[in-house]
């Protein structure tokens, strides 16, 4: 029943950046697809405040996509709050130091460059 639903609203979040990242790397493994559960009824709810702010969302879009992503941050990890092997690949989702913003990473790369903070 909803007492099993634990999806937070997409209206009660603010990290959108992230969101986009999930839902992207979950489109490129399912082809486009949505099975309809969880996410999927969150997008519809986001594709509304998306085009509220269309105009907006397109401009910090673009910073976005050329701001360096994970490690090339050159930032020091601080913890991961997160974990998903929804794109065929285990990523961490891993919070920085001096940065309220978090990027996916994959599990195999943080091994390597942080394996205490994974260890934790």
């Amino acid at each position: 029943g909803d007492e099993d639903n634990t999806w937070e609203p997409k209206e009660n979040l603010d990290c959108e950046d992230l969101i986009e990242t999930y839902e992207k790397a979950r489109k490129d493994k399912k082809g486009g697809g949505t099975e309809g559960k969880g996410i999927g009824g969150a997008s519809k709810t986001g594709d509304k405040r998306k085009s509220a702010s269309g105009s907006e969302k397109s401009k910090s879009k673009k910073t976005d996509d050329e701001r360096p992503r994970g490690f090339d941050r050159n930032l020091d990890p601080e913890r991961i709050i997160g974990a998903t092997d929804s794109s065929g690949e285990l990523m961490f989702l891993i919070k920085w130091k001096g940065s309220d913003e978090a990027d996916l990473v994959p599990a195999r790369e943080a091994n390597i460059r942080c394996p205490q903070t994974v260890i934790k």
